[in-house]
């Protein structure tokens, strides 16, 4: 893995988001990791995987995203950024008590999403 570009780990069940966020995250200079479940990405950060951010969907089969981040929480240093993506609106309050870093709302806006990652990632854009 190459260590100069920030690790973006993407947890969502619908593949088709998987290969965009994977696109979308190299051409702008990041390094995607996907996970298509809770499940699956607590597998791999427990395999030693340390995302610089997540990007988690809120709704997926088996282990919620609500269960999902807090479990990730747990075992991710307390300052990686936990994004959510979510089709419904998540409201400050809302936010508050899941614990998460922010929430962007799908369909999102590209620039948007790629400006939010890299203020959290302390990454300068090109």
């Amino acid at each position: 893995m190459d260590n100069a570009k920030p690790l973006i780990l993407v947890v969502d069940d619908d593949v088709p988001i998987q290969i965009l966020m994977q696109s979308l995250l190299r051409e702008f200079g990041f390094q995607p990791v996907t996970a298509g479940s809770g499940e699956k990405a607590l597998e791999l950060v427990r395999g030693g995987l340390k995302p610089d951010l997540v990007l988690l969907d809120m709704n997926m089969p088996g282990m919620s995203g609500p269960d999902a981040l807090r479990a990730l929480q747990g075992e991710l240093a307390k300052t990686t950024p936990i994004v959510i993506l979510s089709g419904e609106r998540v409201s400050p309050k809302e936010l508050a008590a899941l614990g998460a870093t922010a929430a962007v709302q799908k369909p999102f806006d590209v620039s948007e999403l790629v400006t939010q990652i890299r203020g959290f990632v302390g990454v300068v854009g090109r």
